[in-house]
């Protein structure tokens, strides 16, 4: 049971490590869509749906990073705890 703990634990972390980059990238690309000036009218329709996407892919991407770290936080503590039981059965 431990090992396959351990294992989860390591694809979980390459999963949250994967998702980082276009975390960051998502972030960028909100943070240059608000600070860029647009000329009123369809192009400015436009930068708002371009803008309402671009915060829902960060949204959805910090969410996913959250639920990975909490189920490595769980993953660990878990194995924490199969170390400690597995000391005092000793």
């Amino acid at each position: 049971m431990e090992e396959y703990v351990r294992q989860r634990i390591e694809v979980l972390t390459a999963r949250l490590n994967s998702l980082r980059p276009g975390l960051e990238r998502a972030r960028q690309s909100v943070a240059r869509l608000e600070n860029e000036a647009v000329p009123a009218g369809a192009t400015a329709l436009a930068r708002a749906a371009q803008l309402s996407a671009a915060r829902a892919m960060a949204t959805t991407l910090a969410e996913r990073e959250r639920h990975l770290l909490i189920a490595i936080q769980a993953l660990q503590a878990e194995l924490a705890d199969q170390t400690l039981t597995g000391h005092e059965q000793e």
